[in-house]
């Protein structure tokens, strides 16, 4: 089983928006038999708290850790607007993870 990091906008995006959107491409993902990983379900973006504790640059450092852990990644609509997510497809490339 090939496993997939999903990408997309959060940083202003409504958080129920961003979570549906988030949520709805990890069902689909899964329906296709994908181990997911869904960066709005890892600590420092489920729990604000923790976001706020350490901070953006650390929570997308966080987040890259475990998209190198991946076989692919999925890219939502609208990551083109969004620095992170941006910087998930470059290091995606970079490191030969392909985009399912």
């Amino acid at each position: 089983m090939k496993r997939i990091y999903i990408s997309g906008p959060i940083s202003g995006v409504e958080r129920a928006e961003y979570l549906a959107n988030f949520a709805d491409r990890e069902k689909r993902l899964r329906a296709k038999g994908f181990e997911v990983l869904n960066p709005t379900r890892l600590a420092p973006s489920r729990h604000l708290w923790i976001f706020r504790l350490i901070g953006y640059r650390l929570t997308l450092l966080y987040d890259l850790w475990y998209l190198l852990r991946c076989d692919g990644i999925s890219m939502l609509d609208g990551w083109e607007q969004s620095r992170g997510a941006r910087l998930e497809k470059a290091t995606s490339e970079i490191f030969n993870i392909k985009e399912i």
